[in-house]
């Protein structure tokens, strides 16, 4: 057992502590301010705070996990060997800078929080994040820290504390729309084929009419070649509790308006695709671009009328979290997973971590039971480059959570498959899965 001594302990440091040595690590450590006991265990211990106590492994602490609310606290880059980090210490912490507020800072989204430029569609833009100016949001830089300090662990106290976990790799698929053509609204399929007819594409406009005659079969009905995919990864083609490999498809059940205008969920057909797609995968529920309290409430008893089985994986449509706002409306539903933290527009580990984590409500100070899934990659974002280029994202982002034992979780838009397409997306999502990236 870890002993971790501290003159005052918080909500913060207890939320920090458990999610690294408990969560990350996988150890189990306990947490005291009793002076007498850190002194006399004869274990691994390490002090945070401001001066050691004696000559024990002692971290400085800058004061970040001390405080109450939200504040500005400046950034400096600086190295600790290869890795970025920030919060330096001064030269008497045996770790060069506070890794425990600088993992709560980027694991909360404490930068979040504060005033910021958003983007087009009301989103924090990646471009404002401390992982892109400190140039590491390509690194699960906090799963890099908390690796070399067990090394540091291991090494001063003679021990071999080991992470023994295999690499997990998820794709999560959003469905914003389930049919191009066959399925939608009259009145979709009229503004659609006006639309053909009035910019002169002729090849797109038959298209679509020998699809709505029944000649063909849509262009998106490709979920069943997606299913055959992950199958193949499967021992007899059935998911295992301990699988290494998985795809959750999120459904889209919100009404219809001008952002998110695809398959109305009262569609028959669609809900039998859900029910059925449910039968050999895991499914989830993406919530409209436009969702209050309300309609989360609404849209989650809708997935569990549809699917006929209890709401845990969520996703907000385009990733559109709004940190603390999405969550906080999530929270009152219980046991949920979210895997909505990521960027559209860039590669990388937006909370710089590729293990999930509880969300913390720095309004309230406490921890949450939603748990957050983090993606390393939306197809989105590299979805103009060749196939080559491609790959190269997909290696180097797979090796960096596959060097921490992480979990790798990449975004597809369900049309990013579609049938006729000029797109790699089939042949990414296979190199994803395998296992000699």
């Amino acid at each position: 057992m870890i002993l971790v001594y501290c003159s005052h302990i918080t909500p913060r440091k207890e939320y920090i502590f458990k999610h690294i040595f408990r969560r990350m690590m996988m150890q189990e450590f306990k947490l005291t301010s009793d002076v007498s006991e850190f002194v006399s265990h004869s274990g691994v211990k390490l002090s945070y705070g401001v001066k050691p106590l004696g000559d024990e492994l002692f971290i400085w602490s800058q004061g970040l996990l001390d405080e109450t609310g939200i504040d500005y606290h400046e950034i400096d880059f600086h190295k600790w060997d290869e890795l970025p980090i920030f919060f330096k210490a001064p030269d008497r912490s045996d770790i060069p800078f506070d890794i425990f507020s600088a993992a709560f800072y980027l694991i909360t989204r404490y930068e979040e929080y504060l005033p910021q430029v958003k983007d087009d569609l009301g989103r924090y833009s990646a471009k404002e994040s401390v992982a892109v100016q400190g140039c590491f949001i390509l690194m699960p830089v906090v799963d890099l820290w908390v690796r070399k300090l067990l090394d540091i662990l291991n090494r001063n106290f003679e021990v071999s504390l080991t992470r023994k976990q295999k690499l997990k790799t998820t794709v999560a698929i959003e469905v914003s729309s389930f049919f191009k053509y066959r399925g939608r609204g009259a009145l979709d399929n009229s503004m659609m084929l006006y639309n053909h007819f009035r910019r002169f594409k002729i090849r797109p406009f038959f298209k679509q009419i020998v699809v709505l005659l029944g000649l063909r079969v849509d262009p998106f009905k490709n979920y069943e070649e997606l299913i055959s995919t992950i199958r193949k990864k499967w021992k007899y083609g059935k998911k295992s509790t301990n699988a290494a490999h998985n795809m959750i498809f999120f459904f889209h059940l919100g009404s219809y308006n001008r952002v998110d205008n695809g398959i109305n969920y009262t569609s028959r057909k669609y809900r039998e695709a859900i029910k059925l797609i449910g039968d050999y995968l895991d499914i989830g529920l993406r919530f409209s671009f436009y969702c209050n309290d309300n309609e989360v409430l609404k849209q989650g008893r809708k997935f569990e009328e549809i699917s006929n089985r209890s709401l845990h994986k969520t996703m907000a449509a385009y990733s559109k979290i709004a940190t603390p706002g999405h969550y906080k409306r999530l929270v009152d539903l219980e046991k949920l997973e979210d895997y909505s933290m990521g960027y559209e527009s860039m590669p990388g580990f937006r909370a710089s971590t590729s293990h999930p984590f509880y969300f913390y409500d720095l309004d309230y100070e406490v921890q949450t039971p939603l748990l957050i899934y983090p993606y390393a990659l939306h197809y989105k974002s590299i979805s103009g480059n060749m196939l080559n280029g491609q790959k190269q994202v997909v290696q180097q982002l797979k090796r960096r959570v596959e060097e921490v034992s992480g979990h790798f979780i990449v975004m597809f838009n369900y049309a990013q498959f579609e049938k006729g397409l000029k797109s790699h997306a089939t042949t990414t999502l296979e190199y994803i899965y395998d296992n000699e990236v």
